[in-house]
């Protein structure tokens, strides 16, 4: 009998201790999440501001971060955004947003994300004898950190979620789009709504933690974390 009750002391402990490793290491493995998450999105900003094109390659839009899967698997991937022309000098590329043509409104053309597929990921180059506007890999910019074990979250309505952050070549201005690849915080006409969105990521651990949470600014593209307890 008393070993019984020696054995299941024992088994207890055993099971505590783990508990209170196992949460100490996802913490760990969070705060680190963190760090080079804030890292990466810094990097590729400033990265945007000195882009220096490879030979043979179109002008660049900008340097971008894929944020459209991180809430299913805590991935992200960085990208470059490819215009269809050989150099700057289109409208396109000296007007105030990205890709936009002020003579006409901003719809699913002008002013709006190509089309994104796994194929976009499989190149990284924009050779001149492409002309198209299209998305390329932006290779050794993001970290190899797993993702600790929480819920992941970006913050906002459908319509005004972010999933893509796009940093404007030369100047670094921040552009946020949405999963269906348009402009956010911009009228039709391309004028800057009153109460643009940020781009907010939200992780909560499973079980006891923190809750995390980083957030880069309209425009000036400003990188803020918090962390605070629900």
């Amino acid at each position: 009998m008393e070993m019984l009750v020696v054995m299941t002391i024992i088994i207890i402990l055993g099971a505590m201790t783990f508990t209170a490793f196992d949460g100490l290491q996802n913490t760990v493995k969070l705060n680190e999440y963190m760090l080079n998450l804030e890292q990466d999105v810094g990097s590729v900003q400033r990265s945007s501001m000195l882009l220096q094109r490879n030979s043979g390659e179109r002008w660049i839009y900008g340097l971008g971060i894929d944020f459209s899967s991180i809430t299913e698997d805590g991935d992200y991937r960085t990208f470059k955004w490819c215009s269809p022309y050989s150099d700057y000098g289109d409208i396109r590329t000296r007007s105030k947003l990205p890709a936009y043509n002020p003579e006409m409104n901003i719809d699913d053309i002008n002013a709006h994300l190509p089309e994104i597929s796994e194929a976009s990921y499989t190149s990284s180059t924009c050779p001149l004898a492409e002309p198209v506007s299209e998305f390329k890999n932006l290779s050794g910019y993001v970290g190899t950190t797993k993702p600790p074990k929480a819920t992941i979250t970006i913050l906002g309505t459908e319509a005004t979620r972010v999933n893509y952050v796009l940093f404007e070549s030369v100047s670094g201005r921040t552009f946020f789009y949405n999963e269906d690849g348009d402009l956010l915080n911009y009228t039709s006409d391309g004028e800057p709504i009153d109460n643009p969105v940020n781009f907010e990521l939200e992780i909560t651990p499973m079980g006891k933690g923190s809750t995390r949470r980083l957030a880069i600014t309209n425009l000036s593209g400003k990188i803020s974390t918090y962390m605070y307890n629900e």
